[in-house]
């Protein structure tokens, strides 16, 4: 094992024996998660089915579903589903209120009040995976005396919230598991610990058992793979979701400008404002000694990484593969 980190892939943009392939490499590595998002790609819990059965010990997660486009009552559905396909293996479920550009664009739904939709989802969510029957009546939703066919689970599913902000983040340490987050930097670790103390403590948690993940953007070493980064760094500094870390992390001028040119359709033009410092802060990139360091450096913070892999134009499979390979080799040499 290479201790408490993960791979992810991130739309399904692969075909699916690819992905099983891509998964089963994962497990060899000796990587603790295999971790799937859903945007515009594969439906999330059909893949994590497949995989159940595809792999042995790996455990599985998501990171993140969008809970504006299922119900919690879906969400708790799947999530059993899969827990139970996999003989328990679905131990990371991470919800959370989407991208502007999937819920609003894809879905036609307004991200509204996603605290208060954060709370109401996390509740139920639990309510019916821990309890034979269970009621709620929330501001959306009125769960009345319900139950899963199959029963509660055998033990407790933990429930992490995305949070890219400091709202979002206090809600996580007081009602969810953990949070994910994504473009993690010094900064913004700091300021989120001190929030995570603060909440949790106020609701009588030990702070300590607020899990803390985050999404860890990284390429290959080559200039190639240095331009996708820049590219993939730039779609999410575009999105004002990203702008409290970018202002944390002494970014925030930097991100409204790759916003406002991204926003005009010249996305090359966008990547192209994204610096080198910019990459060496909110991704793992560098020589193979920073990106060892930066990996140790979560770990030891108790920070789990989810690997990110971000692709080469056209080199979409084999640079996935590329990517979890290597950041297998700056970890298994640094023991």
């Amino acid at each position: 094992m290479l201790g408490e980190i993960g791979v992810m892939l991130h739309t399904g943009d692969m075909p699916m024996d690819e992905i099983i392939r891509y998964a089963q490499a994962a497990e060899s590595l000796g990587y603790e998660g295999f971790w799937l998002t859903e945007e515009s790609g594969k439906e999330a819990f059909a893949v994590l089915g497949a995989l159940a059965y595809a792999t042995r010990h790996i455990h599985l997660g998501t990171s993140i579903l969008n809970f504006y486009s299922r119900t919690p009552t879906l969400l708790a559905m799947g999530a059993s589903t899969v827990y139970r396909m996999s003989g328990g293996r679905f131990v990371h479920f991470g919800i959370g209120s989407g991208g502007i550009g999937f819920t609003e664009r894809g879905h036609g739904l307004k991200i509204e009040r996603p605290l208060a939709r954060a709370q109401e989802t996390v509740d139920i969510i639990r309510g019916l995976l821990s309890n034979q029957r269970f009621s709620y009546d929330g501001q959306w939703f009125h769960v009345r005396d319900f139950r899963l066919r199959e029963g509660p689970l055998d033990r407790p599913l933990p429930i992490y919230l995305s949070a890219l902000g400091p709202n979002m983040v206090g809600l996580a340490a007081r009602i969810a598991d953990g949070l994910i987050t994504n473009c993690l930097t010094e900064e913004a670790y700091t300021e989120y610990a001190a929030i995570i103390v603060r909440e949790a403590q106020s609701v009588g948690r030990d702070p300590k058992t607020v899990k803390f993940l985050t999404l860890a953007m990284m390429a290959g070493e080559d200039d190639a793979s240095v331009d996708a980064i820049r590219r993939g760094l730039a779609f999410y500094l575009a999105s004002p979701h990203y702008h409290p870390i970018a202002r944390l992390s002494g970014y925030g001028q930097q991100a409204r400008q790759i916003q406002a040119v991204w926003e005009t359709g010249d996305f090359n033009a966008a990547s192209r404002l994204v610096t080198d410092s910019m990459v060496e802060k909110f991704t793992i990139m560098g020589s193979p000694e920073m990106r060892r360091r930066r990996l140790r450096s979560m770990m030891e913070a108790g920070v789990y990484p989810i690997i990110y892999p971000i692709p080469r134009r056209g080199r979409t499979i084999e640079d996935h593969f590329l990517i979890i390979q290597l950041a297998a080799q700056y970890l298994i040499s640094s023991t």
